[in-house]
């Protein structure tokens, strides 16, 4: 007698079957994996056994295998839920005393199986007959087959739900994975059903056909949509342990104001449980909370509550979930602890005004005293006269940093970042330089064009470069800037002196001082506040042997025209340049700069214009 022509189909299922489950079996600590493997496993024992019933010429052999085949009938449905409610949420996953309940009927029908002989439960009666040259095996259902699919059937059904429902709140890569599941499930599903009842022969082993569907749709899951390492409950559990573990206190409200859950945070500072908490109205388990969390609108806010421990300040932030029924709206509402950050903000309030102007007043104060006493002292001997003119010295440079930290900290306070033209910026910058150093030999060599992001605080910045490198460095002093091609634009501040000590660098480029490792002064740091308020960075150059501060800014380049305007050069003639870009007047755009990265600025553009200061 014939083979049937399928057969080869049937344990090519059980070979791809075996594949999938062994490497979903490496993966088996990530959720889902363990059943996935199971369920493979199962489709593998399962197609075995009917190829080999199909393949057997007897009707004893075709009743052992497929007896062996049904063995497994109750597996292949459980897996496959634990699979689907795995992958979708980890609340629902089968482990335990769920599983174990859910095993009782599958392990109840295996014993049924193999005593069927005794009570004639499962099936009343197999016989051959020869179909097409091949000899098939026919069979009559009894009371147990029944209930058993009945049960099977449910829990395919309830992971189809399941699955469709997630279809709906997930993005494309789940989606892809949910219905690689559902085709997994559903074509070995309509193959058994349409045996069972009669709409296709039941001889053929169809349900085993179906499997190659499921095989190979879990497979395209696992291998190509990451089923075992990107999923749903993967990301759910991310996101719960983010919140668990986080210090912000969390906590989510209905449409009324009553808790729907907090995080571990939030039950310490309303010293409650989520047990107890849920479903309760949040100014019922903490009044004061309630209230002040109630009149909080969308968005961040500040708030301040009164606790066991004082009044603490929080950053509120405040978001509304809407869903498609009302009783599913609530709010989000996030407090992080800022009381420390309040109190050191309120601690450099005092120490700034002391600087900027007690500090200020009182030196002002002593140099004037100092004065008057060099005058009572003129004849006097020239040692101390030297000692009063050096005291004179110091309480200038004093006020004069106190001046510069307050220049800069009304520069920052309400300056936007916006798209500032760098040429004429870097020259308002050297003019006031030269104010109090005419004769500074100063070139700058800056092409009009080149916008970058920027406000007031850096002109400031430039303005102390420059100065600094006039007041300690050698001439001549150099200003460049030029369009990186990433991006980016790069000012370049230069001069001949003895470079900045290793120390002063090293603080800067770590970005805080420490009582050993600290600057001398605040220059370099009132220059890195404002470069990093516009994205920017501070860095030195030591390709060269000159002094070089380079400055990184975000920034665009744009096209002047080149036939209108002229402007004097520091020679005394004139020379042709263009216009203002539209919207830029004095250097800076009204138009806020976005994340700092414009278009390519490597584009060419006007040469530079020379600014040498020296003649």
């Amino acid at each position: 007698m014939a083979i049937p022509l399928h057969t080869p189909l049937v344990f090519l299922t059980a070979v791809v079957a075996l594949g999938v489950g062994g490497f979903a079996w490496y993966f088996r600590e990530t959720p889902g994996a363990r059943f996935v493997a199971v369920l493979m496993a199962a489709v593998a024992v399962w197609a075995f056994g009917d190829g080999m019933a199909l393949a057997s010429p007897t009707l004893e052999g075709k009743v052992v295998w497929t007896r062996v085949a049904w063995s497994v009938s109750g597996l292949v449905p459980l897996a496959w839920l634990g699979v689907v409610l795995a992958h979708a949420d980890r609340d629902w996953r089968l482990d335990g005393r769920q599983l174990g309940i859910l095993l009782v009927e599958p392990l109840a029908f295996l014993a049924l199986v193999w005593t069927n002989g005794d009570h004639e439960l499962v099936w009343t009666d197999f016989s051959t007959e020869i179909v097409g040259g091949s000899v098939v095996l026919t069979r009559e259902f009894g009371l147990a087959f029944w209930a058993h699919h009945t049960y099977s059937y449910f829990l395919v059904a309830v992971g189809c739900v399941v699955l469709v429902g997630l279809n709906f709140r997930t993005n494309r890569r789940f989606r892809s994975q949910n219905t690689a599941l559902l085709v997994a499930a559903a074509v070995p599903l309509f193959a058994n059903t349409a045996s069972v009842f009669g709409l296709l022969p039941p001889q053929y082993g169809l349900t085993a056909i179906g499997f190659v569907v499921t095989g190979l749709a879990v497979a395209a899951a696992v291998f190509r949509e990451d089923l075992l390492t990107v999923a749903p409950a993967t990301r759910k559990l991310g996101r719960e342990t983010v919140i668990d573990d986080m210090d912000d206190e969390v906590l989510i409200l209905d449409a009324v104001g009553r808790v729907v859950d907090l995080n571990p945070a939030a039950e310490r500072l309303l010293g409650t449980t989520t047990d107890e908490a849920v479903g309760r109205p949040l100014a019922a388990i903490d009044r004061s909370s309630g209230e002040a969390v109630a009149d909080l609108g969308t968005g961040q806010t500040e708030l301040e509550l009164d606790g066991a421990d004082g009044r603490r300040y929080y950053d509120a932030r405040v978001s509304t979930l809407e869903g498609a029924y009302p009783t599913t709206s609530g709010r989000v509402v996030s407090l992080r602890d800022v009381t420390e950050r309040r109190q050191r903000e309120q601690r450099l309030d005092v120490l700034n005004r002391l600087l900027r102007h007690n500090l200020r007043n009182e030196m002002n104060v002593v140099d004037g005293n100092v004065e008057l006493l060099a005058e009572d002292l003129d004849a006097a001997d020239p040692t101390v006269r030297k000692r009063l003119a050096h005291i004179e010295e110091t309480i200038d440079t004093m006020v004069e940093r106190g001046e510069k930290v307050g220049r800069l900290s009304r520069g920052l306070d309400g300056d936007g970042r916006e798209r500032v033209s760098l040429a004429p910026t870097v020259r308002d910058a050297v003019s006031r330089v030269r104010e109090n150093a005419p004769s500074a030999p100063v070139t700058v060599e800056v092409p009009e064009g080149v916008v970058v992001a920027g406000g007031r605080a850096l002109e400031l910045a430039i303005e102390e470069l420059v100065e600094n490198a006039v007041e300690h460095g050698d001439p001549p002093v150099t200003v460049t800037a030029a369009a990186t091609g990433d991006g980016y634009a790069e000012l370049r501040v230069a001069d001949e002196g003895p470079g900045i000590a290793r120390q002063e660098r090293a603080v800067i480029e770590k970005g805080r001082e420490t009582d050993l490792e600290h600057g001398s002064g605040v220059g370099l740091w009132l220059v890195l506040w404002a470069v990093r308020e516009y994205g920017g960075t501070v860095g030195f150059d030591d390709r060269t042997d000159s002094t070089t501060v380079v400055v990184r800014l975000p920034g665009e380049r744009t096209t002047a025209p080149s036939d209108a305007g002229e402007t004097a050069t520091s020679e005394g003639g004139t020379h042709k340049r263009g216009a203002p870009e539209d919207g830029i007047r004095d250097g800076r755009t009204r138009e806020a700069a976005t994340d700092g990265r414009g278009p390519d600025p490597s584009a060419e553009g006007p040469g530079p214009e020379r600014d040498d200061g020296s003649t």
